[in-house]
């Protein structure tokens, strides 16, 4: 048998020596250090530890189950064993301190062997982290905080290059998502890049600032925004990045500039017109009810019952009721200057509502109508001398009728009369004018034959005559006989000259020799008769008969060329 090796007295101070500093390494370690048996029943813990539970007393926790100290005791029980067959676990756990709060720390669980390689106790490692857990947590709210917000949010590093945005804020540019705008420098977002640098260089130098700005939608499409920039800055008070939060005001600014041209529109009225509160008391005036009821100062007004004005009392009240409960009236209705005068107005009185249909004010508008009023009590006056007037006249009208109508059935006869005559002088009228029409289609008609006698003489004497002088001009050899066919030929011409345009539509493309061939062919002559008369050969002459049929347009028809030309003629 062997015998153990010995250990000297300095190798058992040594050994003692580092247990001690171990020791005293666990014991005031910042991590939270517990040692249990493998059934998990603690049997050290570390001051560390006793403070993340709450409290000052080992023996408050030495001998308890580690199980208990978690809040779920099957993720506890999962662990545990977790740590007894794989030899180690790391993770989060969720637990509760001494005085009931909740508490979460990341765990690292090891098994301790002895010199045999025999588990013997688990050792545990413990770092709160509910603070940074809380923190994160806080963050995430505060980021879905940002990214949810109805405001358009963006953060953009000190150079304003775009890091972040929200959904609000790639809605309000008319973007499809964020990539569109980050990396992009919010300077270009601004219609004017002058007054966006002018922003940007009061925020780094004052830390923020706010007012309205007026930025270009990525369609091109301006748009009104409130604007709230702010540096954020480190742990050690250095900016790092600028945050901005925008409200888009477009249409608050339609709605003002809408509203400032409608007051204009109302204040600048030529109509008098008033607001009033629902009681009737008056709240705004413009000028032209200042003018109406001779006043020059709006305050004069300003707080009084719109139905001190009226002359009767009792119906204005009524009017102020009636528009009250059906939410408009109209009508006439005396009112009193301030000089006491009597004046005569239209009214058109509405019940204002808000977009609930609650109503919120009352708006009046009078038209001054007693000049017209003036003048329709004259003229119902004048109305009443003119129909005395009237019945005065009607009598001599009565005897004036009697004489007329006497001298109406003389005008009769004559007017019957002078129908006969005219009637008769009707009948003539046609008949003449039936006569000119047939004079007219006459002459026409003469016109026409004289065309076509000319278009005929013109084509008989250049395709049937010609042809054949130039023949004889060409065997003459008698310088007599050539004199006379040249003086036939100069008096042809002479003869035709008026008529040279107005040849025949059918023949005025035909060479003179086609006319001639044409000309032989409808007095029936064969080909053989042609060429002797022409001398020219049969084939020439079968030619020229092709092309006729080719200008005529009957080429490979069916058609007789002598018959056709001779339904031409």
């Amino acid at each position: 048998m062997t015998a153990p090796p010995s250990i000297s007295i300095n190798d058992h101070e040594k050994i003692a020596e580092e247990l001690k500093l171990k020791d005293f390494a666990i014991a005031s370690s910042i991590y939270a250090i517990g040692i249990a048996n493998l059934n998990g029943t603690i049997t050290y813990v570390n001051d560390a530890a006793m403070r993340m539970w709450g409290t000052v007393d080992p023996k408050e926790m030495i001998g308890e189950n580690l199980l208990d100290f978690a809040r779920s005791k099957e993720d506890a029980d999962s662990i545990l064993a977790a740590v007894i067959n794989s030899g180690k676990w790391e993770g989060e756990v969720a637990g509760f301190r001494k005085d009931g709060t909740s508490i979460i720390a990341l765990l690292s669980a090891n098994l301790v062997y002895n010199n045999k390689n025999e588990p013997v106790c688990v050792m545990t490692s413990l770092i709160d982290i509910t603070d940074r857990k809380k923190t994160e947590e806080d963050l995430r709210l505060k980021d879905f905080a940002i990214a949810s917000s109805v405001y358009a949010i963006g953060i953009a590093d000190l150079d304003a290059k775009i890091t972040y945005v929200n959904k609000a804020a790639i809605e309000l540019w008319g973007a499809q998502n964020e990539s569109e705008l980050i990396g992009k420098n919010a300077l270009e977002i601004a219609v004017s890049e002058s007054q966006a640098r002018e922003v940007l260089c009061a925020i780094i130098e004052n830390g923020k600032w706010e007012g309205e700005i007026i930025g270009r939608r990525k369609d091109g499409r301006p748009i009104t925004t409130i604007l709230s920039a702010n540096l954020v800055y480190d742990d050690d008070n250095v900016p790092v990045c600028i945050m901005a939060s925008l409200l888009d005001i477009s249409d608050r600014k339609k709605m003002e500039q809408e509203l400032r041209i409608k007051d204009f529109a109302v204040s600048s009225s030529i109509n008098a017109m008033v607001i009033g509160d629902l009681a009737g008391n008056i709240t705004y005036v413009n000028d032209a009810f200042l003018y109406l009821w001779g006043d020059d100062n709006k305050n004069d007004l300003i707080g009084k019952p719109a139905t001190s004005f009226a002359r009767d009392q009792a119906l204005a009240a009524t009017v102020l009721s009636g528009i009250i409960e059906k939410g408009k009236w109209s009508g006439e209705i005396e009112g009193v200057r301030k000089d006491g005068r009597i004046l005569t107005v239209q009214l058109s009185a509405n019940l204002v509502t808000n977009g609930q249909g609650e109503p919120i004010c009352l708006l009046a508008s009078f038209v001054d109508i007693t000049d017209r009023k003036t003048a329709e009590i004259k003229l119902a006056k004048a109305n009443h001398e003119l129909e005395d007037r009237v019945a005065e006249r009607t009598q001599d009208l009565v005897a004036a009728n009697e004489q007329l109508v006497a001298e109406i059935e003389e005008r009769k006869e004559v007017e019957s009369s002078l129908r006969i005559k005219e009637e008769e002088l009707k009948i003539k009228t046609e008949n003449l004018q039936e006569t000119n029409t047939a004079l007219k289609i006459l002459l026409r008609q003469r016109e026409e034959d004289r065309k076509e006698m000319e278009e005929k003489v013109l084509a008989n004497v250049k395709g049937l005559v010609i042809p054949y002088l130039e023949k004889l001009k060409s065997i003459c050899g008698n310088k007599t006989q050539a004199t006379y066919i040249n003086i036939m030929e100069t008096n042809l011409h002479e003869i035709i000259s008026p008529y040279l345009k107005k040849l025949s539509a059918h023949y005025n493309n035909f060479t003179p020799l086609q006319i001639q061939v044409a000309d032989l062919v409808k007095a029936g002559k064969s080909t053989k008769e042609i060429s002797e008369v022409l001398n020219i050969s049969d084939r020439a002459v079968e030619f020229h008969r092709n092309n006729i049929r080719a200008k005529l347009g009957i080429k490979n028809r069916k058609v007789n060329l002598q018959t056709y030309l001779l339904s031409l003629a």
